[in-house]
């Protein structure tokens, strides 16, 4: 069966059309939860859920318990359904491996069985193992990739979330909510519900979503940068203790803050040699994250190459002593911030 995308996979339920089978992984939380409790209350009769409907937790079963519930047969009705949540299906010994193929080889025509990797991944080509359990799913079923949404479908997901909601959204404005935000599916719709609810009805706008939304910690970041390239010293600190506040660790704020750094210097490089900011995405992995090489271009435009060279140098030392010492790491956050604001004001 071919893999379908999110689309294909929507009509082939609405059609009716169930696989024996199905692994659903992926980046999106929510589209996967929402897929599995789809596929599972369109293939079970409502009436019989609690005897054809079976759940088994991935960390604890045995693939015999699998193979057991696939073959149980259905109660009153056509079909029944498992789910197995976070099975990790690539660290399964030989024996399992064995034991899975041959599961996959003899499933029974009156069961839905579906692999829900929650919390864990699955990546095919990690080994032959992988790659033999990948294809036989593939002859018996679907492999259903679910990775973050972006651009268009993750804006028109939203504003069709807020009309549902009594409200509306311009395509500007939910850009806005995106890029404060974050791109996680989950964590938008919880925002959403809490602009909407705010809002009580009619046009969201910016002020609504400054007013509401919490940003994420990639766009506190990016203030922070933005307030350390312009030289203001007290908004900078300012934005890292009320990151320090809301409990966020220092080396993750540390790590992010080098990420950003790191677009600037990529994207200014980039620029430099005549080319696009976003070139460095032919080299590097910014898969749907092209945005952070156009904010690093902008934010870094009064910056020299040299200059960003000097903060990376800083930024790997902080690390270093974060990591190897004990040092405050309040402390170290704060020098080097004030280092950071230094070299922007030193051209040479």
């Amino acid at each position: 069966m071919a893999r379908p995308s999110e689309t294909e996979f929507k009509k082939m339920l609405a059609a009716g059309e169930f696989p024996k089978v199905c692994l659903i992984y992926g980046e999106e939380d929510y589209l996967k939860k929402h897929y599995v409790s789809r596929l599972s209350k369109k293939c079970v009769d409502p009436a019989m859920v609690d005897f054809n409907l079976r759940s088994l937790n991935g960390e604890t079963c045995t693939i015999d318990d699998i193979f057991q519930a696939d073959q149980a047969l259905p109660f009153m009705s056509e079909k029944s359904c498992v789910v197995v949540k976070d099975l990790a299906l690539d660290k399964l010994d030989n024996v399992a491996a064995r034991q899975m193929t041959e599961l996959l080889e003899d499933l029974s025509e009156a069961c839905v069985l579906i692999f829900w990797q929650d919390s864990l991944g699955f990546d095919e080509k990690k080994n032959s193992k992988t790659k033999d359990l990948a294809a036989k799913i593939d002859q018996n079923g679907v492999l259903l990739r679910l990775d973050r949404m972006t651009g268009t479908a993750l804006y028109k997901t939203l504003e069709a979330g807020a009309q549902k909601r009594g409200c509306a959204m311009s395509r500007d404005v939910t850009a806005y909510m995106v890029g404060r935000v974050g791109d996680e599916l989950t964590l938008l719709l919880n925002e959403l519900d809490k602009l909407c609810f705010y809002k009580g009805g009619g046009e969201i706008t910016r002020r609504d979503v400054d007013e509401v939304c919490t940003r994420s910690l990639d766009a506190k970041i990016f203030d922070l940068s933005k307030a350390l390239t312009n030289g203001t010293a007290q908004k900078a600190l300012d934005i890292l203790n009320d990151l320090l506040a809301r409990k966020e660790k220092p080396v993750v704020i540390l790590g992010t803050l080098i990420a950003t750094y790191v677009d600037m210097y990529r994207a200014r490089i980039a620029l430099s040699a005549g080319k696009a900011a976003t070139e460095p995405a032919r080299v590097f992995d910014y898969r749907r994250k092209e945005f952070r090489l156009t904010n690093g271009a902008s934010n870094s435009r009064a910056m020299s190459i040299g200059q960003l060279r000097r903060c990376l140098d800083l930024l790997a030392q902080a690390d270093t002593k974060m990591k190897s010492t004990a040092l405050d790491e309040r402390h170290i956050l704060e020098e080097v911030l004030l280092q950071l604001i230094l070299i922007e004001s030193d051209p040479s």
